[in-house]
């Protein structure tokens, strides 16, 4: 995100763990071209933020190491300076939470940990923990899609009032006219610029924003809210066609209640078919989601699977430092080998923090 403040310009990248090293020197190349500039990173300042210690990117170099075959080009990552804040807010005023968490970070969890962790471990699911309220945090999308469709099954036996979403989708480049989209248009939503191609939705469905929306009023990828009602093109009361996509107003809690309007975006289809543009709702469903969705998200009551799913080293921190404190968390499985054997942790994010720290 690129922001002017008085005379001087400043580029933000957030959840930089994420981010590869080679998105580093596209952005610095991009941003040379913005400006006209040969100056790193165009004369911009650039800001980072994030936890090294978090979720390294899925594909692509982590971004504090330059491959091998960008040397001897300038270390990017090196030209930074850490700034490192130390006061927790998330889990402030549950020291004992904190504890753990610290713990957990670097690898580094003891006996009296685990207790504290194994006391949370329940199949219970009441109050704040129900199917209807409390998040699961999954570490593989399969387990998110099969808790999410059990709980719209939960809901459809009530008889709930459930309204079936698609998308509206065109391509862009040259006549659409019969057209198979399910066979040039991709399944996975992460190829569709993260607009689904369904939605079942009702008032009262739990979902999160999939999209960037308003970054100034909180309205950012990976907050979730409750819908509390659904907008209907031209006045309607109800949905009239099948390609009917509403806008709808969702409770985001300390966010506020904000209406989120339909969107469009393109993507590549497949069979090297073109351009296709899809406009539909930035939301998908959300009584579960995947830690690395989660990494930018807080929330009160969550119930987390620590079981033998976990692939990634720092997702059972990532995942359990989402709850604010030990009263809003359960866990529904932990595999105590997980969070102790031989990569606990980021060990190469580790070492570079301490490398960062020496610097004087």
């Amino acid at each position: 995100m690129r922001q002017q403040w008085k005379d001087t310009e400043f580029f933000f990248i957030d959840e930089i763990s994420m981010v590869p090293y080679e998105m580093l020197c596209m952005i610095n190349s991009l941003l040379k071209q913005l400006k006209n500039s040969n100056d790193l990173f165009g004369g911009i300042n650039v800001l980072l933020f994030g936890d090294l210690m978090h979720l390294p990117p899925v594909r692509g170099k982590q971004v504090f190491n330059q491959p091998d075959r960008m040397i001897p080009a300038t270390h990017l990552w090196r030209l930074f300076t850490l700034i490192e804040l130390t006061q927790n807010m998330r889990q402030q005023g549950d020291t004992t939470f904190i504890e753990v968490l610290n713990a957990l970070r670097v690898g580094e969890l003891r006996e009296r940990h685990m207790d504290i962790l194994m006391k949370k471990v329940t199949t219970e699911a009441n109050a704040e923990f129900s199917v209807e309220k409390a998040l699961r945090i999954y570490p593989t999308n399969k387990k998110v899609d099969e808790h999410n469709q059990a709980v719209l099954a939960h809901f459809k036996a009530k008889n709930t009032k459930i309204y079936k979403i698609r998308a509206q989708d065109r391509l862009v480049d040259g006549p659409d006219n019969n057209i198979d989209y399910d066979k040039i248009t991709p399944t996975d939503i992460n190829k569709t610029a993260a607009l689904p191609r369904e939605l079942e939705i009702f008032v009262g469905a739990k979902v999160i924003l999939r999209s960037n929306i308003d970054i100034s009023k909180g309205l950012v990828n990976g907050v979730i809210g409750f819908i509390i009602e659904i907008i209907w093109p031209y006045f309607r009361r109800a949905q009239t066609h099948a390609t009917d996509v509403p806008s709808i107003r969702i409770d985001f809690g300390r966010d506020g209640i904000h209406i989120i309007e339909p969107i469009s975006k393109q993507f590549q289809a497949k069979r090297n078919a073109g351009t296709i543009e899809r406009r539909m709702l930035p939301i998908v469903l959300s009584w579960a989601s995947t830690v690395h969705k989660m990494q930018s998200s807080t929330v009160n009551y969550a119930v987390i699977d620590l079981g033998s799913d976990l692939f990634a080293e720092g997702q059972a921190y990532v995942a359990l430092s989402r709850v604010r404190s030990l009263d809003g968390l359960q866990i529904q499985e932990l595999d105590c080998a997980k969070l102790t054997g031989k990569k606990p942790c980021n060990n190469d994010a580790l070492a570079e923090m301490e490398r960062l720290r020496s610097i004087p």
